[in-house]
């Protein structure tokens, strides 16, 4: 038999663990979604500088393609609770290491580093353990009948617990370039900030009539004024309702950069990076 033909060893267990959970009482559907979101979570595929919290394009950006290190294979149902043995094909220790970084974050949610990724999944699998009253614990697989240590668990209020102390909210106005406007059932907008140019925040409009506003600045910069999310250990802004803009002042940009030659003379030819010089005129 060739070794793609054998079994894999388990390298974590996921139970679903509540009053009258049994295997058979848990649809297929729903455990799809419970596998689909530990795939994202163990994936972790939001270094391309687009992922969103809220947007589609994390989600199927996060999905490893056929055949990944990562990708989670399921080997066996067990009949205590609800117990899925999972294989993560050849990246068992990457996994198990994002696994246990989830489970640390969620013991401690106020100062943990969250990916865009990780809060999806975690989202995700406590709105299923909230829908079937139970608790998801990703295990390691132990030996026998008995599980190993736990090595993250989410509950139904576990998403709720780190929305309420991981986020600070607020009404900001920013400055960012619009780069996508409209939505095929809600109204979005995906902006740039001028500090993280790498990376999209798809943010919500709260009118129609702002979102043709908005797009007619696309690919410009403009200033916004709304309801902010921002990750509270980097103030990173995270998402944005967006309720009115400020379009960009003809001619501003020009008249600041003579008055800053006027100013400093033979100066301006020693500034190091006008670049960076003419973006902050621009936010200010």
């Amino acid at each position: 038999m060739g070794v793609a033909n054998r079994k894999p060893k388990a390298d974590f267990v996921v139970r679903l663990v509540g009053a009258r959970i049994r295997p058979w009482t848990v649809p297929m559907r729903t455990m799809a979604r419970v596998m689909e979101a530990i795939q994202r979570l163990v994936d972790q595929r939001d270094d391309d500088g687009d992922a969103s919290a809220d947007s589609a394009e994390s989600i199927a950006a996060a999905v490893p393609p056929k055949g990944s290190p990562r990708m989670l294979h399921l080997l066996q149902v067990r009949g205590a609770s609800a117990a899925y043995a999972v294989a993560a094909h050849a990246g068992g220790a990457a996994a198990l290491r994002v696994i246990q970084e989830a489970g640390a974050a969620i013991e401690d949610p106020e100062h943990a580093e969250w990916s865009s990724i990780s809060l999806s999944a975690i989202k995700e699998l406590s709105e299923i353990g909230k829908s079937f009253t139970c608790e998801i614990e990703l295990r390691k697989p132990g030996r026998g009948r008995r599980y190993g240590s736990v090595l993250a668990r989410i509950t139904p209020e576990t998403y709720h617990e780190i929305e309420r102390v991981a986020f600070v909210f607020g009404t900001t106005s920013i400055f960012a370039k619009i780069e996508r406007v409209g939505g095929a059932t809600e109204m979005h907008c995906g902006i740039r900030l001028p500090e993280s140019p790498r990376r999209m925040v798809i943010c919500r409009v709260q009118n129609e009539e702002t979102v043709r506003e908005l797009g007619r600045y696309i690919y410009q910069h403009v200033t916004l004024w709304g309801d902010a999310t921002w990750y509270r250990h980097n103030w990173q802004l995270r998402h944005l309702v967006i309720h009115a803009i400020q379009p960009p002042k003809a001619g501003s940009i020009l008249e600041a950069l003579k008055r800053i030659h006027d100013a400093g003379g033979d100066a301006w030819d020693e500034i190091e990076d006008p670049n960076a010089l003419i973006a902050e005129i621009r936010g200010a």
